[in-house]
């Protein structure tokens, strides 16, 4: 069984941290141990998604169902028979100055005996490091854009009408 809960106030936008989580295709290019993710069928807001995680010869490959509340609340279950139970939770929440209160949760729990050290081994890691990855990842693509200064971006924006709105997906 693998359980991690983990809360941070950071320094973006909901909206802006609620995209990038909300972008599962490309999560392999940023979070550790994840090999694949591809979106399998989609609907207004909810997305299939086939996963794969990996530590050197151990993989495991699953899928999700993503039920999507722009820009509260991002809700991932598994019924894949290899788990028991599996169930991912993100929670943003505005608190001004640009700023988001994020609260992460983490719960699963393998069938299989011989699955549940190789699940152990995998996905806890992982969900250590989860929100410190989509962290990094929002406020690397901020600075992409030109968004490095959140406060002071939307410090600017507030006095100039003109300034175009900044998503995760403009880059």
């Amino acid at each position: 069984m693998a359980t991690h809960r983990e809360s941070r106030s950071i320094a973006l936008p909901p909206e802006w941290l609620f995209d990038i989580v909300a972008d599962v295709e490309r999560y392999p290019e940023f979070l550790p141990l994840m090999r694949e993710a591809r979106i399998v069928s989609r609907c207004q807001d909810a997305y299939q998604t086939e996963q794969s995680l990996a530590l050197g010869m151990l993989m495991h490959r699953f899928r999700t169902q993503t039920e999507l509340a722009r820009p509260h609340t991002i809700t991932v279950i598994s019924e894949d028979r290899s788990f028991c139970r599996f169930e991912i939770r993100w929670v943003f929440s505005p608190l001004g100055d640009d700023h988001c209160h994020v609260d992460f949760a983490l719960d699963c729990a393998t069938r299989s005996l011989f699955l549940r050290p190789v699940i152990d081994m995998l996905v806890l890691p992982m969900a250590t490091s989860m929100v410190a990855a989509f962290e990094a990842r929002a406020h690397a693509l901020a600075s992409k854009v030109g968004v490095a200064d959140p406060v002071r971006q939307s410090t600017v924006a507030s006095s100039d009408q003109d300034q175009p709105d900044v998503r995760p997906g403009d880059r």
